[in-house]
């Protein structure tokens, strides 16, 4: 979708996350969602979330501006040290969940829960990130269309069906299984074959191929992963 640096508020000294898309937004009504979106994300404040500060335009370019975290993403964990503990990886994603939990209180639906979008703060604690995609509860993609990143989309998603809370929750869910086992639920070189597979294909039962993993654990997985 976009790149994002570290930069500094000339006005504040304040460094920030600058996302900035690529290439410039010609279509007003795309232009104008663009800038709501990063309005929608500003208005929630949690510990577990990234705070971001707004969206606006600059020599034409639309960027999202956010607080800078420093410890990197769960991503970016798991690439270094390898799957976590389950411990290690309920006590991650319960922070994801207060995040998710306030912005779905201010009736925000993140739509993009990923790894790569968990940023890890100087304290440990997880941080809900990127709500550069979030909707107001019971919205979609423009005309309907796919949003997000499909590893991690939930079906309905994928259809561009109207979403509601259980969409992020199936993102948790998905989450949640690359943190124990290091690859998301369902993977394929093929984006349709891949598409076909998450609208179809009976989630995996984490707990028979890991060793460690609770059952009662893998069941909660399995659940968020439901087709309904």
């Amino acid at each position: 979708m976009g790149e994002v640096y570290e930069a500094e508020h000339q006005e504040t000294g304040r460094h920030v996350a600058l996302k900035l898309l690529r290439g410039r937004i010609d279509r007003t009504e795309d232009r104008a969602r663009f800038l709501r979106e990063g309005q929608l994300a500003a208005s929630i404040s949690d510990p577990h979330t990234v705070y971001v500060f707004g969206s606006e335009e600059i020599d034409g370019l639309p960027v999202i501006a956010m607080q800078l975290v420093p410890g990197g993403t769960l991503k970016d964990r798991v690439a270094e040290r390898g799957p976590l503990t389950v411990p290690e990886a309920v006590a991650v994603v319960l922070d994801v969940i207060s995040g998710l939990d306030a912005a779905a209180s201010a009736g925000i639906l993140h739509r993009d829960i990923k790894p790569s979008n968990c940023f890890v703060d100087a304290d440990g604690s997880v941080k809900v990130g990127d709500f550069g995609l979030s909707i107001p509860t019971g919205g979609r993609g423009a005309d309907g269309t796919f949003m997000g990143t499909p590893q991690f989309a939930s079906p309905e998603q994928l259809r561009g069906d109207a979403l509601d809370v259980r969409s992020d929750i199936y993102a948790v869910g998905a989450t949640l299984h690359y943190l124990l086992t290091g690859a998301p639920p369902f993977e394929d070189k093929d984006f349709t074959t891949l598409i076909e597979r998450v609208r179809h294909e009976p989630p995996p039962l984490i707990h028979r191929g890991r060793a460690g993993v609770p059952a009662a654990l893998g069941a909660l997985i399995a659940r968020c992963l439901a087709k309904d």
